[in-house]
């Protein structure tokens, strides 16, 4: 999730395990843990873009290090407070919490959390929530700022706090819920389309978790379509997209395809430039049009894949996002695809 959103998680939680205590620290600190697994970003500038798409939500993301870290930090703070008396076991407490709810809310979204490190790399996801939805953090904004203007004896301040919580969970597990629904529609809309894909995924769309993008794979393609809870009908309408896999085959085995292609889950799409240049792009995270406007639109997470002199070895890759000259329109067109079901895709075609 964004840093505004764990920051504020973090302030939430740490508050509703130390506020009683020790008053506006408890939140204070615990917006600072909050972020403390995302500063693994600290990394990127030294390392390479391969390297850093395994570092980041690696180990500091991992169950590991929320019980060590958790101790260390729990330690240090009981060293720099020790008039408070608290002891370290208590901030360990309120450490582990901050630390291990930034892992979970992580594990929520679509990119990929190695919560198994260093024993696996596996990346667990649950595909429920996008990276910043106001739905779910505004309540917890408006418990925890509330909360900070009453006395930390007040019952006031933590059922403040506390609602804040509750809210923002009952949303999470609303995305849950709707999830299901919708798989379930996906997959009778796969069956209704003679689709049998090998593995699909479904996502929320920026900001919310009424409109869903589901990908299924079958062999070399892709289908693409968007299902709304607001939608009159069920039936979806599939965009049909060659993964042109077979530019990647001279390549399979070498580090840094094997990276990308794990990073992706297999929701990728390879494709070359006008000058001869090989990308590969990530499907989970969606078009530039939200496959909103039926017309061929930027992929928003890419990489253009950088090569040895004479073409053999792919030593590395270059992230890049598409320029969002649109947005405002784009997220009025979000808003209208949401409630009214009303979209630009007529027909399914091929996209790139």
């Amino acid at each position: 999730m964004d840093t505004v959103t764990q920051a504020t998680l973090g302030a939430a939680v740490g508050e509703m395990v130390l506020g009683k205590k020790i008053g506006n620290k408890a939140p204070l600190w615990g917006a600072v843990l909050g972020i403390v697994p995302d500063l693994d970003v600290l990394t990127i500038p030294f390392v390479s873009n391969m390297q850093a798409l395994a570092i980041h939500r690696g180990i500091t993301h991992s169950i590991v290090f929320c019980v060590a870290a958790a101790i260390l930090l729990g330690w240090m703070l009981d060293r720099l407070y020790r008039k408070e008396s608290v002891g370290w076991r208590n901030w360990s407490w309120m450490a582990f919490w901050t630390l291990s709810t930034h892992v979970f809310i992580d594990v929520c979204t679509s990119y990929g959390t190695q919560i198994l490190q260093p024993f696996s790399n596996r990346l667990f996801s649950l595909d429920t929530i996008f990276i910043v939805d106001p739905f779910y953090t505004l309540p917890l904004v408006i418990g925890i700022l509330i909360a900070l203007f009453i006395r930390r004896e007040s019952t006031a301040r933590r059922w403040a706090n506390y609602a804040g919580i509750a809210v923002s969970s009952l949303y999470l597990l609303a995305g849950l819920a709707v999830k299901s629904h919708v798989n379930a529609v996906f997959e009778r809309n796969f069956e209704a389309e003679t689709i049998t894909p090998e593995q699909y995924i479904t996502t929320p769309t920026p900001f919310n978790i009424f409109l869903w993008t589901g990908y299924g794979e079958q062999g070399d393609t892709l289908y693409a379509g968007l299902y709304s809870l607001f939608d009159d009908e069920d039936d979806i309408r599939f965009h049909r997209i060659a993964q042109n896999e077979k530019l990647l085959e001279p390549y399979r085995g070498q580090p840094a395809v094997d990276r990308l292609l794990w990073f992706s889950r297999g929701y990728f799409v390879a494709d070359k430039g006008a000058n001869g240049e090989l990308f590969v792009h990530d499907l989970r995270f969606g078009r530039s049009d939200f496959w909103l406007t039926g017309q061929p639109a930027p992929y928003v997470w890419n990489y253009q894949l950088q090569f040895n002199k004479d073409s053999t070895r792919v030593t590395g890759f270059r992230h890049f996002q598409p320029d969002f000259e649109r947005r405002a329109a784009l997220l009025g067109q979000l808003m209208d695809r949401i409630f009214t079901g009303r979209t630009g895709l007529h027909q399914p075609h091929s996209s790139r």
